[in-house]
């Protein structure tokens, strides 16, 4: 696809993605973000970054696959939207920038998108909430990725550091040096509703984060439904 990419977002408090293709183009999204498509538009599953990616992505309960969607015989559109309450933000990468996201977040990118998995150290991914393999974008070209709540950007420079709670990480530049930490003191942890690690981030960089935590949501979420099934 071309720069111009001919894309609307929809809605408010829960968006979705609609991308209109013109005859031939191409993008892919992650399995399971479907909300609907024009009956001319082709499904194929897409490899995720590779047989190796696509095992490592399956082993930490992922889906192994992508969707292809192409227009096949004329224009038509695909939409699709998160698995929470929330916003699509878009990434716009030029040829050679890069972008991490937590599997939580991808919606889609454009087919000129490279797509890939890397890992991060067993502490970080244990402890600081974005998970062992992390799913990495490379440019040039759009990607969207889905935003619990409303985005959150905070610039990092080379002389600062950043803490997020680490359910609120939805991605960041690869290039800022990510990693945990445990809470100033234990008090703090059990009592200050931040639980016992912050993800860090140092370098320079941009990291997008969720305004709402997508691990307390789905806690919350799952508790209220508990107590529903009692009643």
């Amino acid at each position: 696809m071309d720069a111009f990419m001919d894309y609307q977002i929809l809605g408010h408090n829960m968006q979705a993605l609609k991308i209109n293709l013109d005859k031939g183009e191409r993008v892919y999204a992650d399995s399971g973000k479907l909300l609907s498509k024009s009956s001319n538009v082709i499904m194929t599953p897409r490899m995720a970054g590779g047989l190796v990616s696509a095992i490592e992505r399956k082993l930490t309960g992922a889906s192994a696959l992508l969707t292809e969607f192409a227009a096949k015989d004329k224009s038509g559109n695909v939409s699709v939207a998160g698995l929470y309450p929330g916003s699509v933000f878009m990434v716009d990468l030029k040829r050679g920038d890069s972008f991490a996201a937590e599997d939580h977040a991808f919606l889609a990118a454009e087919e000129a998108v490279k797509f890939n998995v890397e890992t991060v150290s067993l502490g970080a991914a244990f402890f600081g909430g974005a998970g062992l393999i992390l799913q990495k974008f490379v440019g040039p070209g759009k990607v969207f990725i889905h935003i619990v709540g409303d985005p959150v950007i905070y610039n990092v420079g080379e002389t600062d550091q950043i803490e997020i709670d680490p359910g609120h990480i939805a991605g960041f530049n690869p290039s800022l040096k990510y990693g945990i930490r445990f809470v100033d003191n234990v008090r703090t942890a059990m009592f200050g509703g931040v639980g016992l690690f912050l993800a860090t981030f140092k370098g320079k960089g941009s990291v997008i984060a969720h305004s709402v935590s997508r691990l307390k949501l789905s806690s919350e979420i799952y508790l209220e439904g508990k107590q529903g099934n009692k009643q």
